[in-house]
């Protein structure tokens, strides 16, 4: 005979509070029973815990997995350097003006000795009878007659000294401002030569951080 839930419940307040074991008889015609001692002789006897059962243990905490670094990201590729460019400060010979050029040692040249600050031909002089057709600064023969000239043309050369290293790149860092701006004012089809020299400039300024 099975004895539905419901029924236990019923039938476990007459038990002693202190019991924590219940015997569950069954007797020879099928009578169930619960007690709080053993069943009589010729019974079915079962042993029910009535404890309340304690806490559940909280499981043990999963093993810490340990966390990996993120790997750093990688640096985009840096451009290939340049080496720098060796500039020259030049003194232009007549007149005195400096300019930067990539050529330590210009090729001389012919110039009037007016220019120079030597007086000028009269005119008369200069067109005359056996003259040379030579009279203002600048207005000289052609080279191949030179030597028609010799007393009012001389040999000259610019004067060059190197640029130091900080001027160098003060003036690359200048050249490639100027030339960003130009390229930001230029039609797209004009912008590949100036963006050509723009990654020079760049490749060659890395030499100067």
């Amino acid at each position: 005979m099975r004895v539905p839930p419901a029924l236990l419940l019923c039938l476990l307040p007459a038990l002693p509070a202190a019991a924590t074991e219940v015997y569950r008889c069954v007797g020879a015609h099928g009578r169930l029973a619960f007690q709080d001692t053993p069943c009589p002789r010729g019974s079915v006897q079962k042993i029910l815990d009535l404890r309340t059962p304690g806490p559940a243990q909280p499981a043990p905490p999963l093993p810490a997995t340990p966390r990996t670094a993120p790997l750093p990201a990688a640096p985009p590729p840096s451009a290939p350097s340049l080496p720098l460019p060796t500039l020259y400060r030049c003194v232009n010979a007549t007149n005195g003006k400096t300019y930067l050029s990539t050529v330590g040692d210009p090729q001389p040249y012919l110039a009037p000795l007016g220019v120079l600050g030597v007086p000028q031909l009269p005119l008369a002089r200069a067109y005359g009878p056996g003259g040379i057709g030579v009279s203002a600064p600048g207005a000289g023969p052609m080279p191949q007659v030179a030597s028609r000239a010799a007393g009012y043309y001389t040999w000259v050369q610019d004067r060059c000294a190197p640029l130091p290293r900080g001027q160098v790149c003060a003036h690359l860092r200048h050249r490639l401002d100027a030339l960003e701006t130009r390229i930001s004012q230029t039609f797209q089809f004009d912008r590949p030569p100036l963006q050509a020299e723009a990654r020079t400039l760049r490749a060659q300024l890395q030499n100067c951080r």
